[in-house]
């Protein structure tokens, strides 16, 4: 057999790149029906006041060569009604049901602490406290503080982290049928999250950098509709380019925290 030339290799690596673009493209199709809703890229410094937050101290728009963005900086003094995050801040004014979101993510320390200087002063994980549960959490169907759901990314899971919860007038519980051991945020790395919610089939995924396959799923999930946000447990992070498509979002005036 005349093994290929290096013109045919090319050939075949050109095919195959061609085809994982479209199989990437295909799989990240908006369903039928969606249209672009909200959008936010904190380029003008009215972004913040698209935001309720747990406490607004704790957030700034901060730029870094040249891109602004939303940047959670401190832990919030809020005392939620039950154990659940901290730190949140909701989308206003808009409420959703089954949507796709996509948002830019950089996870950017622990409990307040830069992630380099905290790496730095903890170099055994093992010892380092919340190190493991180092987060970034995504809140949906939020309809009060007392009702809503919200999924943490960190980079160890357990039965405290790296899952979907559920606050539903009692402590925050996990409800995840899925979920990979965690993931690696790096430093001063941005990940590119997705969030598929289907309210008619009660499901969520969410996509970490890989848009073809999710890291988490939960196939029971409650609260139908409510608002969308971002936010952590008790650490810091920032965020940008916020995009949520849907069938449809419901204006809602809602206000909570202050």
């Amino acid at each position: 057999m005349t093994a290929p030339t290096t013109n045919q290799l090319h050939l075949a690596t050109c095919l195959f790149i061609g085809l994982i673009s479209l199989v990437s493209l295909s799989a990240v199709e908006l369903p039928e029906g969606y249209a672009l809703q909200y959008e936010q890229s904190f380029n003008s410094k009215n972004s913040y006041d698209d935001f309720m937050m747990t406490d607004s101290s704790a957030w700034v728009l901060k730029k870094k060569k040249g891109n602004q963005f939303l940047a959670l900086e401190g832990e919030s003094k809020y005392e939620p009604p039950y154990r659940s995050p901290l730190n949140i801040a909701l989308i206003k004014g808009m409420t959703f049901g089954s949507f796709v979101l996509e948002v830019d993510i950089l996870q950017s320390g622990v409990k307040g602490t830069p992630i380099a200087q905290f790496m730095k002063e903890n170099p055994d994980p093992t010892k380092a406290g919340g190190y493991a549960h180092r987060d970034h959490c995504f809140f949906f169907g939020f309809q009060d503080p007392a009702h809503y759901m919200y999924i943490h990314v960190a980079k160890t899971g357990d039965n405290n982290a790296h899952n979907v919860f559920v606050v539903n007038e009692s402590p925050r519980t996990p409800i995840t049928d899925f979920r990979t051991v965690g993931v690696d945020w790096g430093v001063n790395v941005w990940r590119k999250i997705r969030i598929v919610r289907d309210a008619a089939k009660n499901t969520v995924a969410l996509y970490f950098d890989d848009m073809l396959t999710p890291i988490m799923i939960a196939d029971d999930v409650p609260f139908e509709r409510g608002f969308i946000g971002f936010g952590s447990f008790d650490d810091i992070g920032w965020v940008d380019n916020i995009k949520i498509w849907a069938p449809e979002s419901k204006t809602n005036t809602q206000t909570f925290f202050e």
